[in-house]
């Protein structure tokens, strides 16, 4: 009977410590990634944030667009910036073929940054290592958008 009072609250301090440890784990993991939108809601978010867009036009069977999921998007610098410094809207050309043709996309991936009230700034065809595209956010945000 000792030994059961022992345990319980061990177990107690023991479970609190392993549900705090993983609450942790889940605000990390959230905060290394990407906060996408839908494209309504990302133009809406940019507009009431006073943020530049980026777009990022893919299909699900393009293997670079896969790529880029899996390596740029994935990349602390990539995802840090455009947290901070864009609103990310994900547009599939394939379900949302209205809005690609807005913006006459053919090939993919296709990445287009607008002003936060949705003017054309910029695109930028194709794939881009993130070390790449690390350099395509400051050069869009230190050369176009401060020039406009």
């Amino acid at each position: 009977m000792r030994k059961l009072k022992l345990v319980i609250p061990v177990l107690i301090v023991a479970f609190c410590l392993t549900s705090g440890l993983a609450m942790a784990g889940a605000k990390q993991k959230s905060a290394n990634k990407i906060k996408w939108y839908g494209y309504k809601e990302g133009m809406t978010q940019a507009k009431k944030q006073n943020k530049q867009v980026y777009l990022h036009f893919y299909t699900d069977w393009c293997e670079y667009c896969k790529e880029m999921d899996s390596t740029t998007f994935r990349n602390p610098a990539v995802v840090k910036m455009l947290n901070s410094e864009f609103v990310a809207i994900k547009v599939n050309t394939t379900k949302s073929y209205k809005v690609a043709a807005k913006y006459n996309i053919r090939p993919v991936p296709d990445n287009w940054f607008l002003s936060s009230s949705g003017s054309k700034i910029r695109n930028f065809l194709g794939y881009y290592e993130p070390d790449q595209f690390v350099t395509v956010l400051r050069y869009v945000n230190d050369t176009l958008v401060s020039k406009k």
